[in-house]
């Protein structure tokens, strides 16, 4: 899949890279449909998120179709039309549970998408704690209306 890859600093390429799998019983692979860029994308480029990992994928703000969950998701399931939250979170870590789930603990939490894990400015991407983290549209509701919500 097309996948739109922070390489280094100052650079960003599309790059050919493989489908994401689920890692976790709690995630889901979405199918993304539309995406947008965040500044925070931009801040990587120039350096200035010293936590980005070069050879991420960037973009935690897009929405999707979901393809696939893990056994432990129980409100989407595939073909739900969805919008991916901006940051992914556990919700059992002190952060968390008193509702600051930016600073979720968990390796997969907080700012992890498009930072620390690969996001969606791809075809694909895997949204860990995919009950948390994903929000189904409603029919009415149009892609480019729910990615600017």
């Amino acid at each position: 899949m097309l996948a739109y890859t922070y390489v280094e600093k100052g650079r960003f390429e599309l790059l050919e890279k493989p489908k994401p799998v689920l890692q976790d019983e709690r995630d889901a692979i979405v199918k993304v449909t539309l995406a947008s860029i965040c500044s925070s994308d931009l801040h990587i480029k120039h350096g200035s998120v010293p936590r980005a990992v070069p050879g991420i994928t960037v973009g935690h703000e897009m929405v999707g179709v979901v393809e696939q969950v893990g056994a432990a998701v129980t409100t989407v399931k595939p073909g739900d039309r969805v919008t991916v939250n901006v940051e992914t979170f556990c919700g059992e870590c002190y952060f968390c549970r008193h509702g600051w789930v930016n600073n979720c603990t968990d390796p997969n939490g907080g700012w992890a998408l498009g930072c620390r894990i690969d996001g969606g400015q791809a075809e694909y991407v895997r949204v860990p704690y995919a009950d948390q983290g994903l929000n189904k549209i409603p029919d009415a509701v149009s892609d480019r209306q729910a990615l600017f919500v």
